[in-house]
């Protein structure tokens, strides 16, 4: 797990967004960049239409915006889709 945080002192947005990267992107390298980013908790990469699936933790709405903004401006993220947890993980 990349992230810290543990989830019993946790009460703002986990979420999971899966990450379409630029072509000109390079996957290990969108890998390595995740890790230095505290809200992302887990990057796994996956097959299908996008190339990760992130989770990760927020403390609100406005935080979760500034993220995707993140991920496309300085991640290499072409395409986003995010998905809200309504229950936090049994972890």
């Amino acid at each position: 797990m990349l992230g810290t945080d543990p989830p019993e002192h946790f009460s703002g947005i986990e979420a999971f967004i899966d990450v379409r990267l630029t072509p000109d992107r390079d996957s290990e390298e969108f890998l390595a960049w995740t890790r230095g980013v505290r809200q992302i908790l887990d990057a796994v990469h996956v097959t299908g239409p996008y190339d990760y699936l992130l989770r990760i933790r927020t403390a609100d709405t406005a935080a979760l915006d500034r993220l995707l903004r993140l991920l496309k401006r300085e991640g290499g993220a072409a395409q986003t889709q995010t998905r809200l947890a309504l229950r936090p993980s049994a972890d």
